[in-house]
């Protein structure tokens, strides 16, 4: 008799722990490249819709508000996250724990103007690099996107934000891909993958000069073009 108890308890206990549902978090990675080519930092490997050859050597980025929607649910994933393709430590992050459901994936490029105010990060990584002077408005860079073109003796400088205090961030929302969680399965891993060549095109065709970070025009038109297919998500599978 107490063989088939200690028999029932180890088999309640076995059942009970195969039906554990696992912790589910997501990994977030950060990709970059140009028309599906690796960055080229040296040669002038790269052509932009204006027809203007150029390398990246600077690519520095801030995305606020990474979040997961789902009906009237919000999940917040990270407040801001600092993107800088030089350091490997900033081209990834992991979420805390998501309940099951079906989401989509919403962040917004840059810091919209409730949250882009000049010393409101100072304990960030990121707060002397990307400050945005005071007589342009303040506040903090979106992008510092820079490198040489033409020749490599000419350099651009690709620098998006609030100029004369004006909001050009943007919010992205990927409605085309659902994030299924379920917790049976376990961990799911993301790539948030920026095509550097589409912020000169579509619908604007943007020269790499003059400067921009008092061109109202092309803030608007940069703006516009991230908008459109700057961005892509895409799940990765094991």
């Amino acid at each position: 008799m107490k063989k088939n108890i200690i028999y029932i308890l180890l088999t309640a206990i076995i059942l009970s722990s195969c039906g554990d549902d696992l912790d589910t978090t997501i990994l977030i990675n950060f990709s970059h490249h140009v028309d599906n080519q690796a960055i080229s930092s040296d040669s002038l490997d790269h052509t932009n819709e204006a027809g203007e050859n150029y390398n990246v050597k600077t690519l520095k980025y801030i995305l606020s508000d990474i979040k997961l929607l789902a009906n009237k649910t919000e999940i917040l994933l990270k407040d801001i996250h600092y993107v800088d393709i030089n350091d490997e430590s900033t081209l990834f992050f992991q979420t805390d724990v998501i309940d099951n459901g079906s989401y989509i994936l919403q962040f917004t490029f840059g810091l919209d103007s409730t949250n882009n105010v000049s010393n409101n990060y100072v304990n960030e990584s990121f707060h002397a690099t990307m400050s945005w002077p005071e007589m342009m408005g303040g506040g903090y860079h979106y992008m510092k996107l820079e490198g040489a073109y033409g020749n490599d003796s000419t350099f651009y400088n690709t620098h998006t934000g609030p100029t004369m205090g004006m909001n050009h961030s943007f919010i992205h929302l990927n409605q085309d891909l659902n994030i299924n969680v379920d917790n049976d399965i376990g961990n799911l891993e993301y790539n948030i993958s920026m095509n550097i060549n589409n912020w000169y095109s579509n619908p604007h065709t943007v020269n790499l000069a003059p400067a921009i970070m008092m061109n109202m025009t092309k803030q608007m038109q940069l703006m516009q073009n991230g908008m459109t297919d700057v961005f892509s998500i895409q799940g990765i599978l094991d």
